[in-house]
């Protein structure tokens, strides 16, 4: 098949795909940290909801990882990267300081 027959092939059965908006990612504890739903969540965009729910869960993976057994500084490292990146871009949002909130509770907690 040519590069001009693939542009011609439809995908089709996506239609009948259920999105998994809410499904947690797998290894997270569902209590990882505050819910997003915890601040006013109407007054946020689909778009900050989704950047503070992906903190979050980013939280919730470090807390997890910290007394993993086979734990490795270097996927720590990574995971701390992970929520840097996640608060610039809640940040960039305009919604640094709920993000910022979110992380010093978590660090309280620990």
């Amino acid at each position: 098949m040519n590069a001009s027959q693939k542009d011609d092939v439809e995908v089709g059965g996506l239609d009948n795909e259920n999105p998994m908006v809410n499904q947690t990612p797998l290894g997270v504890e569902q209590q990882a940290g505050p819910q997003v739903e915890d601040y006013d969540i109407e007054s946020l965009t689909p778009l900050q909801a989704h950047y503070l729910e992906a903190l979050r869960q980013l939280v919730g993976v470090k807390n997890e990882y910290q007394s993993a057994p086979d734990y490795e500084s270097w996927m720590m490292d990574s995971i701390n990267r992970s929520i840097y990146s996640a608060l610039r871009d809640c940040i960039e949002a305009k919604i640094g300081t709920i993000a910022k909130e979110l992380l010093q509770r978590e660090h309280h907690v620990n």
